[in-house]
């Protein structure tokens, strides 16, 4: 006979709610104390310093694309917010800018203090499955719309960054190193963010299945159904942004596994909790009366019974499986992409664009 667990994506250890602040991280740029002849010696030394704080943060990076251990990058995390702490106190007893104009600085660890919030809060963690799959569908909701403002907010910040650190160098005449599109962390964080507003919901489905409750269990995949629209619609407007579209193809498909999951779970579901309280009004009759049920009739209902359970428990096994294999997949493609996408070797490139 075989043994059911009810098996969900939060049995899949995950890493990957590193991967957004990854992003974060290796945009970061900070000064020594000194003081300057000129505009181009300030910026040239600001640059040189970038550069220290990112390598210093290629060890995270390594970290989270290679799945290491969950206590290796909580300490590495821990350390990098030391790092970006003092980085700051440093800033502000010691960098006085370039003839006291100090924008430049000050942008800078006003985006690292809210780099430093983040990393300790982590409001922006993407594996809590389960944590988040016993809320309320309101807290639950409000949970997503919080994660994707955040999103939208620190990436409007670096950008606001990169715009002041445009400006100082048209000020001193300096052609200053910047983006201001959306970056591969950015496409990476919204690409996450769609596999985890799933996983969520499934992980709910999953323990609903075991209480019963039909009007529950529809509830929950009405929510899902919803959800995976919207997600469709997002990997639509998500498919032209890089020619790696492996990420969104991931997705793609582990949406529309879900949609056919539910479609084919819930009226198998439903057959068995009919049967199942059909059987146990007769279990109940037949102890209330002490009526005579012949033995032939009595087995019928439980062969009846044990199969329609055994069809969905089967099928709900076999899904489990498939969707085990689904989601190692979607880490490795997640993880490649991002090997695949990071321009490490920019982290050696000059900060301006000076000879």
């Amino acid at each position: 006979m075989k043994k059911y667990s009810f098996l969900s994506t939060t049995n899949l250890k995950s890493v990957y709610y590193g991967l957004l602040f990854l992003g974060f991280l290796l945009s970061y740029q900070t000064g020594t104390s000194q003081n300057y002849r000129n505009a181009k010696a300030y910026i040239t030394d600001f640059g040189r310093n970038e550069l220290f704080v990112k390598e210093s943060l290629m060890e995270y990076s390594t970290s989270i694309i290679d799945a290491s251990p969950d206590d290796r990058v909580q300490t590495t995390l821990e350390r990098i917010y030391k790092k970006l702490e003092d980085v700051n106190e440093n800033l502000t007893k010691n960098d006085r800018g370039v003839y006291g104009d100090t924008d430049l600085r000050d942008a800078f660890i006003k985006l690292n203090n809210k780099t430093i919030t983040l990393l300790k809060n982590k409001s922006l963690k993407l594996n809590d499955y389960q944590v988040q799959s016993n809320l309320d569908y309101s807290e639950i909701f409000k949970n997503y719309a919080y994660k994707e403002s955040e999103i939208a907010k620190y990436y409007s910040e670096i950008l606001n960054y990169e715009s002041t650190k445009r400006d100082f160098g048209l000020k001193y005449q300096i052609n200053i190193r910047n983006f201001n599109k959306r970056n591969v962390f950015e496409y990476n964080a919204y690409q996450n963010l769609i596999f985890y507003k799933l996983n969520v919901l499934d992980d709910k489905l999953i323990q609903l299945f075991k209480y019963r409750k039909v009007e529950d269990v529809l509830e929950c995949v009405n929510f899902m159904t919803s959800v995976a629209q919207e997600s469709l619609t997002k990997t639509d407007l998500f498919k032209d942004d890089f020619t790696d579209t492996s990420l969104n193809d991931a997705n793609i498909e582990f949406i529309n596994f879900i949609i056919k999951q539910n479609e084919k779970l819930v009226p198998l579901y439903q057959d068995y909790i009919l049967v199942h309280e059909d059987f146990q009004k007769i279990k109940k009759k037949f102890l209330e009366t002490n009526e005579i049920i012949k033995v032939e009739d009595y087995n019928n209902e439980v062969r009846r019974y044990n199969k329609v359970k055994n069809t969905f428990f089967d099928a709900l096994h076999e899904n489990q499986i498939v969707k085990s294999e689904l989601l190692k997949r979607w880490y490795i493609t997640n993880s490649l992409f991002l090997k695949n996408n990071i321009e490490f070797e920019n982290l050696y490139e000059k900060f301006t664009n000076l000879d």
